[in-house]
């Protein structure tokens, strides 16, 4: 079996790390023993109690090369972390400043593979944690530790906890998860005087996929049936503290009189249908293996353990937040992902729902031909030959999952479960050629078992011209298949909004039908489907527009060079706009219509409003006058609303023109028309005026993202912190993978002088969005009034990395002046004030006067 990433995880060594990245710290030949000598003997000294550090070895080896320099650099940080000491990199940077660079990159890799910074205080059993009362330990893996524990307040009620470093982050969304074969999430708990965090989850007995299996190693693979691993099942408990099982249990009722391969097929099946949920939640699980299924005591799959699941990574993304996953048990691109990672290079191809697939394929081998078949699954070698049972088309199903390329592996999770099912239940497979005749022959006696005896001996002639019939027609009819699954894949995609896939699919499909001259009517709905599908691309390109918006023009209007790029964005989906609400040979339906018609109106207020303000003073009135006319546009085109007549109006006022605008006000009636004049108060500064209609919107509808997250904004402005902190965690709820929910969230915890809890949220907005550079801004100052003056500079240069507006970066060159002078480093304060008064921040001329004057 390929390992596992429960085995318990050692300190990171050197070794770990990829060839290039350690290029500049590995040796050879006496050289590495020479450094290999050092390191046992500073291992020692520290064991000891002696805390011998790299410069001592300086003084006495001054010639030491970058090489041999930086590996016991390296090893220093390493006995530093396993003394219980907080690692900061900054400082590792100022003490060794002549080898910035290489310990920069060998330090962020270091951290993003191995997180666990400090020595963790994981509680005893019998312990009394919080409410609850530790029973006995069931696990341990590389992320924490998990308990079997009583919960006495609530009956004594037996609950499972999973204990990690509360610097650890763990997917809260799958609280939001309702599925049958997803662990539920009850509550999390955070202990910030042991630095623990306690996932509580429901005690369902039962044990591993990976324990089964091994508990059935001495079943030959052809006698197995399902009520074998009901057998295991029980074996493994004894000595446990399982719940009672009834023997009527739908599950272990099927697992009983199943086959072998069918109780596979279903447990996979059921693993598929778990992951589609959380695929469909933005989150793909990144470590599927038999470990992490549980098998419940009365018989249920279930899928465990999502502290690796993140959102799917795109072709060139840099990742800057964790990033993991099994050796043996990741999709080829998630194992490049990682290397390229390990090299500080950018991912080199997409990681998406698609790789939880190929470890589900890998599974299958394990679980259907023993240890071993994942191996050669996966090398493209035959498997199948260890399991007479395992037929062509189920062989073929798996080498589907196993792709080398994401985009030959089936659509997603669902289409795979469906497969399976149809295996189990004798039908023909749709992800895959039925390839096999007399495959298809038994499933159709299996079918139909009577059919065949109800005969005479005159259907035997009959089938035979059939059977030469169809080898025939069997190419014409594979095709049509193919272009039919097209179809049905490709209006799938679009119904879950996943337009570019589905106009890729319906492309190759209408395609494949006119090559071979299909039925006209297949012909059609592909066409028509295809049509939708690039309708809903570009309704998708219009509200990601429509959104950057919203996040960019907040309480206040984005500054000069921001503003002019929003608006240069505009022009070009603004001319789309009849063709969105008015496609040819095309029925919107009303949800997909209405979004349009809100995004469009979004973007003609707003980008009206930055015209106006963009404007030089001689240009203003001709601003404010195509101000009116992309508005009359607006309202030929969507309709009339409370938020644009009030514009409308405002803008005839400033021209001098108010007579000439006769449209009456229109009172708010839906939530979003609350919502949109709310925003409409907030860009004329009338923040209370809006609070109130964010508030009106919530009432009608309290689970939409915006109204709650502009709400927060309110709630800041008006300094009513509190609450802008609980309308944040509402966001972050419904959008967890937003980096402004953290950072607005930050902000208001930063107000209330809760420092944790605001540099932690500017921590998690950093990793979500790492050119959020007013998120490194905060908190590099959150660190200068801590004094860790190194950090804050670090978080200053990371800012200014980061390319922001020129207001920013004025306010960071003023920051970084006054850290390098509470450093006692004048020159470096005098040229960082100087060029923040070059960008206009005023506030730096005193301060870069008084330098110039003390020098």
């Amino acid at each position: 079996m390929p390992p596992s990433s429960s085995s318990e995880t050692a300190r990171p060594v050197l070794s770990s790390l990829s060839p290039a990245l350690t290029s500049s710290v590995r040796c050879r030949g006496p050289e590495s023993e020479w450094v290999s000598r050092q390191v046992r003997a500073m291992a020692a000294a520290w064991a000891r109690g002696e805390q011998i550090t790299v410069e001592e070895l300086l003084k006495q080896y001054p010639e030491l090369s970058t090489e041999k320099a930086v590996r016991l650099v390296y090893e220093e940080v390493c006995l530093r972390r396993e003394a219980g000491e907080q690692v900061v990199t900054a400082e590792v940077m100022t003490r060794f400043p002549q080898w910035k660079d290489e310990l920069e990159l060998l330090l962020s890799c270091d951290r993003l593979l191995w997180p666990l910074s400090r020595a963790t205080d994981f509680p005893e059993v019998g312990e009394q944690l919080g409410p609850f009362r530790l029973l006995s330990e069931l696990g341990q893996g590389a992320s924490g530790k998990t308990y079997l524990a009583v919960e006495p307040a609530l009956a004594d009620r037996l609950v499972v906890l999973k204990i990690i470093p509360d610097d650890q982050e763990e997917h809260l969304s799958l609280a939001r998860f309702q599925h049958t074969h997803i662990i539920p999430l009850f509550s999390e708990q955070t202990f910030p005087d042991r630095g623990l965090r306690a996932l509580c989850m429901p005690y369902l007995g039962g044990t591993s996929l990976a324990r089964l299996l091994e508990a059935l190693a001495e079943v030959p693979l052809e006698q197995r049936r399902g009520r074998h691993l009901l057998e295991a099942l029980g074996r493994v408990q004894a000595g446990h503290l399982p719940l009672p099982a009834s023997d009527e249990g739908p599950y272990r009722r099927y697992l009983d009189q199943a086959s072998y391969i069918q109780a596979i097929c279903w447990i996979v099946a059921c693993l598929a249908d778990a992951l589609h949920e959380a695929h469909a939640h933005g989150l793909v699980h990144m470590d599927v293996k038999p470990s992490n299924v549980l098998i419940a005591a009365d018989g249920l799959p279930l899928l465990l353990d999502f502290h690796l699941a993140r959102k799917p990574i795109k072709s060139g993304e840099r990742v800057a937040d964790r990033l993991g996953g099994t050796p043996g048990w990741m999709a080829p691109e998630q194992a490049a992902a990682l290397k390229a990672v390990s090299l500080g290079q950018p991912v080199p191809e997409p990681v998406n729902r698609r790789a939880d697939l190929y470890p589900l394929g890998l599974l299958l081998c394990e679980a259907l031909c023993g240890p071993g078949a994942g191996i050669e699954g996966a090398s493209g070698k035959p498997w199948q030959h260890r399991n007479s049972q395992v037929s062509p088309g189920l062989a073929d199903i798996v080498q589907k999952c196993l792709a080398v390329k994401p985009a030959e592996r089936y659509l997603d999770a669902a289409t795979l479960a469906d497969d399976l099912r149809r295996h189990i239940n004798d039908l023909p497979l749709r992800g895959v050629a039925n390839r096999s005749f007399m495959e298809r022959w038994r499933k159709w006696r299996r079918r139909r078992p009577s059919a065949l005896a109800r005969g005479t001996a005159w259907s035997f002639t009959v089938l035979a011209l059939v059977v030469a019939a169809a080898f025939g027609y069997a190419f014409y009819l594979q095709h049509v298949r193919e272009a039919e699954t097209d179809l049905e894949d490709g209006q799938k995609l679009r119904v879950e909004h996943r337009f570019p896939e589905a106009v890729r699919i319906l492309t190759r499909g209408s395609e494949r039908a006119s090559a071979i001259l299909a039925p006209q009517h297949l012909k059609e709905m592909l066409d028509q489907q295809l049509r939708l599908a690039k309708l809903g691309r570009l309704a998708t390109d219009l509200h990601h527009l429509a959104d950057l918006f919203r996040f960019s023009y907040g309480i206040t209007p984005p500054g000069g060079e921001e503003a002019r790029n929003l608006v240069g964005k505009v022009p070009a989906i603004w001319a789309k706009r009849n063709l969105l609400l008015k496609p040819e040979g095309v029925a919107l339906d009303a949800e997909l219509e209405q979004g349009i018609r809100i995004d469009l109106l979004e973007l003609a207020i707003v980008w009206a409003d930055l015209r106006v303000r963009l404007a030089s003073k001689s240009a203003v009135n001709e601003a404010l006058r195509e101000a009116c006319r992309l508005l009359d546009q607006a309202k030929a085109t969507c309709g009339a609303s409370p938020a644009l007549n009030r514009e409308r109006r405002a803008y005839a006022k400033a021209l001098g023109e108010i007579g000439s605008f006769h449209e009456p006000d229109i009172p708010p009636r839906t939530a979003w028309e609350h919502y949109d004049l709310g925003r409409s108060y907030l860009r004329s500064g009338l923040t209370s005026e809006a609070a109130e209609e964010f508030q009106r919107t919530l009432e009608l509808r309290p689970q939409d993202f915006w109204p709650n997250f502009y709400q927060g904004l309110c709630a800041y402005e008006l300094g009513h912190f509190e609450d802008a902190i609980a309308a944040f965690r509402t966001c972050i709820a419904l959008a967890p993978t937003t980096a402004e929910c953290y950072y607005n969230r930050a902000r208001a915890a930063d107000a209330l002088k809760l420092t944790r809890q605001a540099f932690s949220d500017y921590s998690r907005a950093l990793e979500l969005d790492p050119s959020l550079a007013v998120a490194a801004l905060n908190r590099g100052m959150l660190s200068y009034k801590a004094g860790r003056t190194d950090d804050a500079i670090a978080d200053f240069h990371r800012a200014l990395l980061a390319r922001p507006d020129s207001e920013t970066v004025g306010r960071t060159h003023y920051s970084l002046a006054l850290a390098h002078l509470a450093k006692g480093d004048r020159t470096s304060a005098l040229a960082s004030a100087q060029e923040a008064v070059a960008r206009g921040y005023r506030k730096a001329g005193d301060l870069s006067e008084s330098l110039r004057r003390g020098q």
